[in-house]
């Protein structure tokens, strides 16, 4: 085009790269925005923005399930979460300090419940879950601030945690010895003090160093021993025929003996001593408690952590500590011995064996319908079903079917809850 001969499209409003197309495609833009689905929205906390339906009052994923508000800069260790580990949890969230007045939480300051000794109901779906891994956050952070109103902000919270306890009396003496040390120095309660008294260093602090070491030698007493006599359950762990590489696992529940009739469900995890994750290792249900763990590494300590629930209900934690053998120890066992584990081994799995094909077992067939009907409803992907049902008919034992048996027996008026559980629980299997 010759220079200064204008086109007529140069003189159309909406030529590309004119200002009113650009302001045009963005009216247009918003427009979409607007009409594009009613009945959505997203979540204005810009670090979580997740979908939201319309009768979703607060967003499920960062608020708080009592008062519905989040935090923009959100601090894991004022914050409550019902445990998202399988099975029978919701994975929702609230802050500590409102559970701390809620009725439902079993936690409430005045009035805590006696039944939630160290543990809190989660107001959303009733689980019960443990505070000491909350409790002990606060303790860490007291241990290593030099901010003498976090210090006392801390001990104050982790006072209340555990008031009124009767299984974890020595954790909360501890505490309390470490808040009166404070309040002696500071002249009141940790709760009302003066904002000039809460201020500062905690180096101005004489019984500082006394309170800090209080709380770190708390802390590494619950690392070299994870649960302390006094945190006891009513689950009995037991280990059987320990070798270089395997062990028998036998849980037992004082449930079961007072009350024959209960099912206990069971799931397990350990890891080695020397690391911080635990990984799977199965899901029990009484009575068929005994269970194989293979391929260890020999002379090796391992951390084994079982939890127990009674239908939905979590019933107790428990964590102890098992050594493998050497590879040499194993060798010099008598040859007659290791031929006789072998033998009461056997008889124990025929003994499972007759015992299930005695009672009334969860069919294929049964397990092929519960999974198309989770899958016609979009709750688990073909995929999943497949890969599910094969694992099921070909590789699942007595112990996974009963397990998947209870699951559905359970959450079965509730499919979308179900088809979670199945999905957190057996894909690391299938």
């Amino acid at each position: 085009m010759r220079s200064g001969v204008v086109s007529p499209l140069d003189k159309c409003p909406y030529a590309a790269g004119s200002s009113t197309t650009t302001e045009w495609n963005s009216k247009r833009q918003r427009n979409n925005v607007k009409t594009k689905d009613k009945a959505t929205s997203n979540c204005k906390n810009i670090a979580c923005q997740a979908v939201l339906r319309r009768e979703d009052m607060f967003c499920k994923r960062c608020s708080c399930w009592i008062c519905g508000n989040y935090d923009g800069n959100k601090d894991p260790s004022l914050w409550l979460t019902c445990d998202s580990n399988p099975p029978f949890s919701c994975g929702f969230s609230c802050h500590l300090d409102c559970a701390l007045k809620s009725d439902k939480s079993g936690m409430k300051e005045d009035e805590p419940s006696h039944d939630a000794d160290g543990c809190f109901y989660c107001v959303s779906c009733g689980k019960r879950n443990s505070l000491l891994e909350c409790w002990k956050k606060q303790l860490l952070i007291a241990t290593e601030t030099m901010s003498v109103e976090v210090l006392c902000s801390r001990l104050v919270l982790a006072q209340k945690l555990l008031k009124g306890t009767e299984k974890y009396t020595k954790l909360s003496e501890t505490v309390e010895e470490a808040v009166k040390g404070l309040e002696t120095e500071l002249c009141g309660s940790l709760t009302d003090l003066s904002s000039t008294n809460r201020r500062g260093n905690v180096n101005r602090l004489a019984s500082a160093p006394k309170v800090k070491a209080l709380c770190s030698s708390t802390l590494e007493s619950l690392l070299d021993d994870p649960l302390p006599v006094e945190m006891q359950g009513s689950t009995k762990i037991r280990f059987e025929d320990v070798d270089a590489t395997s062990l028998t696992l036998i849980l037992g529940s004082e449930e079961e003996t007072s009350s024959p009739g209960n099912f206990i469900h069971y799931r397990v995890l350990h890891r080695k001593g020397s690391e911080k994750d635990y990984t799977e290792t199965c899901a029990l249900m009484s009575p068929n408690t005994r269970f194989v763990v293979s391929g260890l590494t020999p002379a090796t300590e391992y951390c084994f952590k079982v939890f127990s629930f009674r239908g939905i209900k979590e019933t107790s934690v428990e964590e102890t500590k098992v050594s493998t053998k050497t590879s040499q120890e194993e060798e010099d066992e008598p040859t007659s011995g290791t031929q006789e584990k072998q033998l009461a081994l056997k008889e124990t799995v025929l003994e499972e064996v007759v015992s299930v094909s005695n009672g009334k077992s969860f069919e294929l067939e049964d397990c092929v319908r519960v999974l198309r009907q989770l899958e016609l409803s979009g709750y688990v992907e073909t995929n999943f079903r497949l890969k599910f049902l094969t694992w099921y008919g070909l590789h699942a034992n007595a112990d996974d079917r009963n397990f998947v048996k209870a699951l559905v027996n359970e959450m079965d008026k509730y499919p979308k809850a179900l088809a979670e559980q199945l999905i957190q629980t057996f894909s690391g299997l299938i």
